[in-house]
């Protein structure tokens, strides 16, 4: 018995030396960041850079973990900086005070170092972030001057940044701008959750959108991050952001309970195709001059047919989004 178990233990052993330690380091996923910005020590005689990351599990169980970072500044290499700190929760980091001007171009992002036996391995880079980046408008010619009002407003995620701004919107990119729209007329940041609800994203703006209040995803676990938003749900999203900024008690499960007071405008061509439970958002908007129609009197709310769907009919493009949520801060929010 004795033998059987030495000749078992001695191939197990075996077997665990032919699993490459690169495998392992593969497990470890990369962090997310957010929220970039300078911060002042000292008075204002030196800066660091200020940021909020979301740790994933993966990391937080290694050993010998630890967060390394890079910044490119002005456009220049890749440089490592530091942290004050260094521990596995999600929150707030700070880089050691640096030479820093409130203009300087930066570019970020971090990484995990971690110890796998006797050897160190590196979890991926996170996103990179940009701070004072000129915005490039890869967009229509009649939506570049809101677009820069969007900019200026601080609206344009870093996911959006120096994308093709005529294309679809996504789900997670709308949480990303209903998130920046609700920062803006609240004045507050919005906090990511810190249980993920969802099992098929983990991005950190959907994960404010979700604890702001503004959606509850596509299912009880599900969020479908790339699924193409319509124009109603546009609609109902970013009325969800006025509602938690304007209406006191209110919450997304109880919103049934908070009417909308306004005038409602006539009713669309199309309003037997727009959902019931979207109407109220759809002409609230409309009334307050943030969405309006597509012409002959119609909303196309959302595609009903195959050749609807195939054709993008109703479809909501990302600056067509950017548009709206600048509407929306610049009329609500007084």
């Amino acid at each position: 018995m004795k033998k059987r178990i030495l000749t078992l233990a001695l191939a197990l052993m075996m077997c665990l030396t032919l699993v490459p330690m690169t495998a392992l380091a593969a497990e470890v996923e990369p962090p997310v960041i957010s929220d970039l910005k300078i911060y002042y020590t000292d008075g204002e005689l030196s800066a660091g850079l200020e940021f909020n990351i979301i740790v994933p599990d993966s990391a937080k169980s290694m050993d010998g973990f630890y967060l390394v970072d890079e910044a490119s500044f002005d456009g220049g290499e890749w440089e490592g900086i530091g942290f004050d700190g260094d521990n596995k929760e999600n929150g707030i980091r700070r880089t050691y005070p640096t030479t820093l001007n409130a203009d300087t171009v930066v570019k970020y992002r971090v990484r995990y170092q971690y110890l796998v036996g006797v050897d160190y391995y590196f979890s991926p880079w996170s996103n990179v972030l940009t701070l004072n980046g000129k915005i490039d408008l890869n967009a229509s010619d009649w939506a570049k001057s809101e677009l820069e009002k969007a900019d200026a407003l601080g609206l344009i995620p870093d996911s959006l940044k120096g994308a093709d701004l005529t294309k679809p919107i996504t789900r997670a990119e709308f949480a990303a701008v209903s998130v920046k729209a609700y920062e803006a007329l609240s004045g507050t940041a919005a906090i990511p959750a810190v249980n993920n609800p969802f099992t098929d994203t983990k991005d950190v703006e959907v994960l404010k959108a979700y604890n702001v209040g503004i959606t509850a995803g596509t299912a009880e676990d599900k969020f479908s991050p790339d699924v193409l938003l319509n124009r109603e749900q546009a609609a109902v999203m970013l009325t969800r952001v006025f509602k938690k900024v304007s209406v006191a008690g209110w919450t997304l499960a109880t919103d049934g309970d908070f009417p909308l007071d306004y005038a409602k405008p006539a009713a669309f061509a199309d309003d037997a195709k727009i959902s019931d439970w979207a109407k109220p958002s759809v002409y609230f908007m409309v009334a307050n001059g943030i969405i309006s129609g597509v012409g002959d009197n119609n909303f196309a709310p959302k595609a009903t047919t195959s050749d609807e769907e195939a054709r993008g009919y109703a479809q909501a493009t990302r600056e067509q989004a950017l548009v709206i949520a600048v509407r929306m801060v610049e009329k609500l929010g007084a």
